[in-house]
């Protein structure tokens, strides 16, 4: 009895103490955090039950606000378990590898809380003037292009497009459209940035104000000055993105327009850390400065305008980095331009799966859900130095008329000899031998000035040089005006590759094209052009435009 009588008063102690334990948490939030920061750590992975990160994707080891399961990119309905249908393995989080060309090419700034701890009567006062804005509940995120929206669980989810909208709507303050805790609105903010490029004017940091028991009842956003003039800032915006994807639509498939995006930053962006927005694409595609963070969303957006996944990544390559990921036909590439455009520019960090970025970059974050990369068809079919270095070596000018070194076998299926048909391209156009290529060269390099008169055309006709090819085409185009038409040139077959070039970078907008349409006093142009063989190692170059 004396036994059962001690082992009762015990229990009895023991509840008492943890009775006084739960209402010391309930009355001070604050010593649950620290508490919670001992055993966990400041991470949730470093304190004394924390230990190492898990790869874990169970429910219980997801972080708050993510879903254990999600419509995963590629994935047209229904949910699948996120430790299923993405295996992205993080070799172990360690960087072993930095190379000197890129180091310290980083530079991304993660998305940043400030937490606030209002007072009963302050909460008291949000809750009666603080707006929700808008909810964005007529919203919906196609998970081929926006796979952080469908990493959420459903509430977060719903804040997610009340974030979205009300950036849109350059709305400051307003308060959650459902219940949440802290750690939800982190991971909203996250899912909202990495899939929405487009909000170039919002800053990556954000304020988010909570009674004592942990509810958020207000949230205020930052945006940059630039939102004080946000119409011709998305003008200027959208304008520069369009120039880079209708040079890109001139490719006849995903890997080439890809490769011409991740070509036409290299050139038109310089890496600089003191720039004015430069995590942002608006820093990219407008200004043409940014960091990592400006390169990857830059390439993001105007890959969503081609219609090829691309996702926005964050992690460590040695500090806070960011890249992307692509998917194109078997599966998933990691791309990162900003490492492309160091000295030398090179392809080093183009379509590469999860192991060639071992050593170098690991995601961290809601990123490790993205899809893991491991697609082999389009990854190393490039070498050498991209744009610049391409243009330079592919103009032959020098050569003379009829050699073969003008030959490529890439521009034949453009080669039309009847302007009157509609140009069609064959993907499985064969390459041809190198009696085809000399039979071919041969046939057209000699007697110039008969085969051209029989065609009513005589050499002082052709064109010398790029910069008279492209007055000839200014001159020809604004005599035309608008609607539709069609012109020629005569090129010899040694400036012929030098314009194809000029076409396949998007080079010609600037050389004649642009001032054309502002001669005209028109907004755009459609051009298709067919290239005529017509003898005596001369081309005639036909441009079927419609101007409007």
């Amino acid at each position: 009895m004396g036994f059962l009588k001690k082992l009762g008063v015990g229990l009895v102690a023991v509840l008492a103490a943890v009775c006084l334990f739960v209402f010391l948490c309930a009355v001070n939030p604050d010593l649950t955090q620290s508490i919670s920061s001992i055993l966990y750590g400041e991470d949730g992975s470093s304190g004394l039950i924390g230990g190492k990160v898990s790869r874990d994707t169970s429910a219980a080891a997801l972080p708050a606000g993510v879903s254990p399961t999600a419509t995963i990119p590629g994935q047209t309905s229904g949910g699948t378990a996120i430790a299923d249908l993405v295996p992205y393995t993080p070799y172990n989080g360690t960087i072993t590898t930095i190379p000197e060309n890129v180091s310290g090419r980083t530079g991304f700034v993660p998305v940043t809380g400030v937490q606030e701890q209002l007072s009963d009567a302050q909460a008291k006062e949000a809750a009666k003037t603080v707006e929700k804005g808008s909810t964005g509940s007529d919203l919906e995120f196609d998970p081929t292009f926006y796979p952080y929206y469908s990493m959420l669980d459903e509430k977060t989810q719903s804040l997610y497009r009340q974030i979205y909208a009300n950036a849109c709507d350059v709305v400051s303050s307003f308060a959650p459209c459902v219940e949440v805790k802290t750690d939800q609105v982190q991971n909203a903010f996250e899912a909202v940035f990495a899939d929405h490029p487009e909000l170039f004017y919002v800053q990556t940091a954000y304020t988010e104000k909570y009674t004592k028991d942990g509810k958020v009842v207000e949230i205020d956003m930052a945006y940059y000055t630039i939102a004080n003039d946000l119409e011709t800032a998305r003008q200027q915006f959208e304008a520069a993105a369009q120039s880079i994807e209708e040079s890109a639509r001139q490719y006849p498939d995903d890997y080439s327009r890809e490769k011409f995006v991740h070509d036409a930053l290299i050139e038109k962006v310089v890496y600089d850390t003191a720039a004015s927005l430069d995590q942002s694409a608006y820093g990219a595609l407008v200004n043409g400065r940014c960091v990592c963070a400006g390169y990857s969303r830059g390439f993001q957006y105007v890959m969503q305008k081609l219609g090829i996944p691309t996702y926005y990544v964050t992690g460590s390559s040695g500090e806070d980095h960011a890249w992307n990921i692509v998917g194109l036909g078997d599966g998933f590439y990691n791309v990162d331009v900003t490492w492309d455009d160091a000295e030398p520019a090179s392809y080093d960090y183009f379509n590469k799966t999860d192991g060639d970025y071992a050593g170098t970059h690991v995601r961290k974050s809601l990123s490790v859900y993205l899809p893991a990369c491991t697609g082999t068809q389009y990854r190393n079919l490039e070498s050498g130095a991209p744009v610049q270095g391409e243009g330079e070596e592919t103009q032959t000018a020098d050569a003379p008329a009829g050699s073969s070194d003008f030959y490529d076998p890439y521009f034949d299926p453009y080669i039309n000899n009847d302007p009157g048909q509609p140009l069609s391209y064959d993907k499985e156009h064969p390459v041809k031998t190198e009696d085809d290529k000399n039979k071919n060269n041969n046939q057209y390099s000699s007697n110039a000035a008969q085969q051209l008169e029989a065609l009513g055309l005589k050499e002082s006709d052709a064109l010398k040089n790029l910069q008279d090819y492209y007055a000839d085409c200014k001159k020809q185009l604004v005599s035309c005006g608008k609607g539709d038409h069609t012109f020629y040139n005569l090129v010899p077959d040694t400036l012929f590759k030098t314009i194809e070039s000029e076409y396949g970078t998007g080079k010609y907008r600037t050389g004649y094209l642009d001032s054309a349409l502002k001669t005209i006093g028109a907004e755009n142009c459609n051009i298709v052009i067919q290239a005529e063989r017509v003898g005596g190692g001369y081309y005639r170059i036909w441009h079927n435009v419609y101007v409007w």
